[in-house]
């Protein structure tokens, strides 16, 4: 794509073709952040689609304060709270409290268990680690996008990766004990 400025004033004056350019940019970016917030692939799809809707509507309000990235990532946090708000209490308490069974960690295939691992961390941790690691923001993107100074990110780091280690230590211990 070319120089983001003239991204933004094509975007303005409602250029489709520029339009199809960023979606195609940023949409599985934008599709794992959604789906880090929700955890069901298909509503995630819907969401970002949404999301791109609402920047395409909402180019016109775009100061130029952050980047376009940051902009559109905004948008999909904003998008993925008030999605979250939507859904009723008691639909939120049963994703929040509901645990899949599966199968014995050890025999699932690292990644797998890494992921899992991950949805356990509270919402807030887990948001800040796909955005790190999965999605590749610095520290200081990811306090633009979710309002917060790139020392709480690092604080939000350090926690989710402690976290991290714990589980995994708690798995070698499960581990052992069944091979020992």
């Amino acid at each position: 794509m070319n120089d983001e400025k003239s991204i933004i004033e094509r975007l303005k004056q409602k250029d489709e073709e520029c339009f199809i350019e960023v979606v195609n940019s940023y949409k599985k970016k934008v599709l794992a952040l959604c789906y880090s917030y929700i955890e069901d692939y298909y509503e995630a799809e819907d969401l970002s689609q949404e999301v791109f809707t609402s920047l395409y509507k909402s180019i016109d309000k775009f100061r130029g304060n952050c980047s376009l990235s940051t902009y559109i990532y905004k948008i999909t946090v904003s998008k993925c709270l008030d999605y979250k708000r939507k859904k009723s209490l008691k639909g939120f308490l049963t994703d929040m409290f509901h645990i899949q069974k599966a199968e014995e960690p050890v025999d699932l295939d690292e990644k797998i268990f890494v992921r899992q691992c991950i949805k356990k961390l509270s919402k807030d941790l887990r948001l800040v680690v796909v955005l790190y690691y999965y999605i590749g923001f610095s520290q200081k993107e990811i306090g633009e996008i979710l309002n917060i100074t790139p020392r709480a990110v690092e604080g939000k780091i350090y926690r989710a990766k402690k976290k991290l280690k714990n589980e995994l230590k708690k798995e070698d211990a499960t581990y052992a004990r069944k091979m020992g």
